[in-house]
């Protein structure tokens, strides 16, 4: 039988759930019966499936009505009940939270036109972005279309056992920042735990790092055979979706995606976004400082700009003596596919510049991602690595 598409699955048992709650037993279970036929690993289905089953042969007392828009209570009635292991009661709980998350997601779906705040200002080449909301269990997919991203996915994810906020390896936690996507490993390099592959985000970044958070190998990884999905949180710090959804992002995104990862995510509604991004024009002052300034070769301006404890990777040499050599002769530099993403934490506020410096003088425009920190009015700038290098 042919696979369903990205998100099916999830859009046919939403459909059962809604039978239900229009009493709609039968359409219910005529619909939930397929499905889990169709995806004999969705577990979630199944218990969806197993409660319409126990309600029909009368034992369950209550039908399995909808809760705040959501399925089902596990209450047995004391004649029929069965005595359940911590594990089974901890993986039906978790099931119930993911129908919960499921269906409260797709009853509040962000309003048409917003985006999140951190993605305000995004140049045109960057085709598409994506932003997790680990709250909801959601990753949305936007579309640059001509510098305004559009939704045109959304989807249901997993995150870390212990949730949100990872500060040091083996924690169990998903980190929270900007990050981008680095490579692509399909499943048959990988075991199978990771289903049809993944692809790798760059935690930790510089701002991790600078803050003292350790770890690496964080994903967007795939499902094993066994499980269509995870529990909400279930991972150990990767970010994990079905299998359909993750190869639909596998085949449509491009490397160094934007991927925004927040506990909540912050929206900006669509008649706030031109007054959110006009507020943000003043830190492009910020850049055109950092361009004149090796435009001039202004060293005092330089060190104005660069902060003092400048991440420079060992055996490097300094930004400055490093940067020299490449603007060697350029009078003329000019800045494009200037892309600014926004993030504070209770570390501090930052911006993640990545850009392409261009002069007569340059065989090849310089591509450049760099972090600049808030200190008191002023940004500084405390990382900067040229791309693809």
């Amino acid at each position: 039988m042919k696979p369903l598409a990205a998100g099916k699955a999830e859009e046919r048992l939403l459909q059962a759930i809604e039978m239900v709650g229009q009493q709609n037993l039968d359409g219910a279970l005529k619909a939930v019966a397929a499905l889990t036929s169709e995806v004999p690993n969705f577990r979630a289905a199944h218990l969806v499936y197993a409660d319409l089953l126990r309600f029909k042969t009368g034992r369950m007392v209550s039908a399995p009505a909808p809760v705040g828009g959501m399925l089902v209570k596990h209450a047995p009635q004391p004649a029929t009940s069965v005595l359940l292991s911590p594990e089974v009661q901890d993986q039906l709980q978790g099931l119930q939270d993911e129908l919960r998350r499921r269906v409260q997601a797709a009853a509040s779906l962000p309003v048409e036109g917003s985006i999140p705040a951190e993605l305000l200002m995004l140049d045109a080449s960057v085709r598409q972005a994506m932003a997790i909301d680990a709250s909801k269990s959601r990753l949305y997919l936007f579309t640059n279309e001509g510098g305004s991203l559009r939704m045109t996915g959304n989807f249901y994810v997993s995150v870390g056992k212990l949730g949100m906020g990872k500060t040091e390896a083996g924690d169990q936690r998903t980190p929270q920042g900007v990050y981008f996507i680095g490579r692509q490993i399909p499943g048959a390099k990988l075991p199978e735990f990771y289903g049809k592959g993944a692809l790798t985000m760059n935690y930790p970044n510089d701002w991790d790092r600078l803050a003292g958070r350790s770890g690496s190998g964080i994903w967007l990884h795939g499902t094993p055979p066994d499980q269509y999905a995870r529990l909400p949180e279930a991972s150990d710090g990767c970010v994990v979706l079905s299998n359909p959804d993750l190869t639909f992002l596998m085949r449509s995104i491009d490397l160094q995606t934007p991927v925004l990862v927040r506990e909540q995510l912050q929206w900006l509604a669509p008649q706030d976004v031109a007054g959110r991004r006009k507020a943000e024009q003043s830190f492009l002052k910020v850049l055109d400082d950092w361009r004149m300034a090796w435009s001039r070769k202004d060293q005092r301006k330089l060190a104005d700009l660069y902060a003092a404890d400048f991440m420079k990777p060992e055996g490097s040499t300094s930004p400055v003596e490093r940067l020299n050599a490449y603007f060697i002769g350029a009078a003329d530099i000019a800045l494009k596919d200037l892309s600014v993403y926004s993030w504070a934490d209770a570390k501090g506020e930052l911006r993640v510049v990545n850009l392409k410096a261009s002069s007569k003088a340059f065989a090849k425009d310089l591509s450049l991602r760099q972090y600049w920190r808030k200190s008191g009015t002023h940004w500084k700038l405390f990382s900067e690595d040229v791309m693809g290098s």
